[in-house]
């Protein structure tokens, strides 16, 4: 019997829950992947690289999901006094790491929301740190709305992996961040972007499967078939 893939998904300690130190992640995520065949494998950011090493070896492909801001020093820059910027350093720290190494070694990876700002900032590339404040655009990116619920669609250039997986021009989207893309890293390209022309996904075109999404397709892919093709496409790109 062939094994499923292992996807390696970051988990981290939530200061929102207001518990002891616990270790998290959205359930969405883990569904996403174990609907297209493949088995996740939570990645504690607290570890020691060393062991953090022995896990990423272990996996076939890697998730990096949303969560908090990352660190604005990481690319050069002080948090800005009118920016809401909340950062984890734990999790920058592994999650930089485990970037890089799947670079390294051509491991495929699929990065969501924060981890499409990791991805970049990994390459060299810069973040918005608060869209709203730092009048990027005028539409809101983190409106009061479900997970689940579309807000706007996105432009998907035709050349794009992105949209040989959507097979559209345009694709709907559940916008939840306060942070994007800016100056992009190297070797990255954007596959998409919002009418407003914030960058909405990124590429590596010389890897095997780098995506960046800034929209979070684990909470559509059961009503939307790009979100699901796009799961799909990672997974069988981790199986080789």
């Amino acid at each position: 019997m062939t094994r499923s893939p292992l996807i390696g998904l970051t988990l981290r300690a939530p200061a929102e829950l207001n518990l002891p130190p616990v270790l998290a992640r959205n359930r969405a995520y883990f569904e996403a992947l174990e609907a297209v065949g493949a088995t996740p494998v939570g990645i504690s950011a607290s570890l020691s690289e060393a062991n953090l090493r022995q896990l990423f070896d272990l996996c076939d492909g890697l998730c990096l999901p949303g969560g908090p801001d990352v660190q604005p020093a990481l690319y050069g820059e002080e948090i800005r006094a009118d920016c809401s910027v909340e950062v984890d350093p734990e999790l920058d720290r592994a999650e930089m790491l485990l970037v890089r190494w799947a670079l390294e070694v051509d491991k495929p990876l699929l990065a969501i929301c924060r981890g499409a700002q990791v991805l970049n900032v990994a390459l060299g590339g810069t973040l918005w740190q608060d869209v709203g404040a730092m009048l990027a655009t005028e539409h809101n990116h983190y409106p009061p709305s479900s997970r689940g619920e579309v807000t706007h669609h996105i432009e998907v250039k035709p050349a794009s992996r992105l949209h040989s997986i959507a097979g559209d021009d345009q694709v709907d989207v559940n916008s939840m961040h306060h942070q994007a893309v800016r100056g992009l890293g190297r070797d990255l390209v954007v596959s998409a972007r919002a009418h407003d022309g914030l960058v909405e996904a990124v590429e590596h075109p010389g890897r095997r499967f780098v995506v960046g999404v800034q929209c979070h397709p684990e909470e559509l892919y059961l009503d939307r078939p790009w979100a699901r093709r796009l799961f799909q496409d990672f997974v069988v790109a981790a199986r080789g």
